[in-house]
């Protein structure tokens, strides 16, 4: 089952309600037999979900028979035919169930301003590469180049030529990330501020999903699912920065149960799109470890 595109996405999600639509098809029957066997409930129908978007945290929609309203589904699948054990009780995938813009939340906002008194405030990079436009305020900077999918500020946009025509076309600011990540920091109150800010958002994510549909092979060969139920995460009761070439932040809740933001920028590091993305499983162990 291919992974790691939208489109290859878009088409098994495509195969799957159309299977669930088909009586007699057995890739929609044996998905509709697994439910059954869950949850004691008959899927009737399925549909695509109604428009994307990052608010639009399900991939697509089912109705069960007795009810009344469609019930929403996440998808995660892997191409690797593997058995998925029966003890998980929820998708343990290691996946995405959250894409977050940094401006959701606010410590994102303080490695934001890191970078900018580093980099940017102190003139490095305009020397560094010949920037002639001019450094923009840092309330600019955040919200139109680290808020925005692609630059915005006139300083930029030039560093961004700039670095590239230096460096490479595909190149970033990649070890500009270091010294950063190094002075970054949360203090008690921030972790504080954290935890209730990314279990609010987690748990808004979450509650959008009625059900998960994991699923590991080639759909048109032969895979392996489990269906699982809606659930919130609890209390968030510990919080681990992880440092490297990213920041990734490890939570662990009440019940043991752990997940991981990945604070990273979404369109070459140091231009633009600086991201703040949930995802479930422990983070991978990195060059240094350090608990704040």
């Amino acid at each position: 089952m291919p992974r790691g595109t939208g489109e290859a996405e878009a088409r098994n999600i495509g195969i799957i309600v159309k299977s669930l639509n088909d009586p007699i098809s057995a890739i929609g029957n044996k998905i509709k037999t697994k439910f059954y066997e869950t949850f004691g409930k008959r899927i009737t129908e399925a549909r695509v979900r109604d428009g994307q978007n990052l608010k639009t945290h399900n991939d697509f929609q089912i109705m069960v028979f007795g009810e009344t309203s469609w019930n929403t589904v996440e998808h995660k699948g892997s191409k690797q035919y593997t058995p998925i054990s029966e003890s998980n009780t929820v998708c343990k995938s290691g996946v995405q169930f959250h894409n977050g813009l940094c401006g959701k939340y606010t410590i994102p906002k303080k490695y934001a301003q890191l970078w900018y008194d580093t980099w940017i405030l102190s003139d490095t990079l305009a020397k560094k590469f010949d920037i002639k436009a001019s450094i923009p305020t840092f309330d600019e900077w955040y919200a139109k180049d680290c808020n925005s999918l692609d630059p915005k500020t006139p300083f930029s946009i030039e560093q961004k030529a700039k670095v590239r025509a230096h460096r490479g076309d595909k190149s970033s600011l990649l070890k500009e990330r270091l010294p950063v990540n190094e002075a970054f920091n949360l203090t008690a109150e921030e972790q504080i501020q954290m935890k209730n800010e990314v279990l609010a958002i987690a748990n808004e994510a979450l509650e959008q999903k009625d059900y998960w549909l994991e699923i590991r092979g080639n759909l048109e060969t032969d895979f392996h699912l489990r269906w699982y139920p809606k659930f919130i995460l609890k209390d968030i009761t510990e919080v681990t920065v992880l440092k490297h070439d990213d920041i990734k932040v490890e939570f662990k809740c009440a019940d043991d149960f752990i997940f991981h933001s990945y604070l990273r920028w979404g369109k070459g590091a140091g231009f633009s799109n600086l991201r703040f993305d949930l995802r479930f499983g422990p983070a991978s162990k990195q060059r240094k470890s350090r608990s704040t």
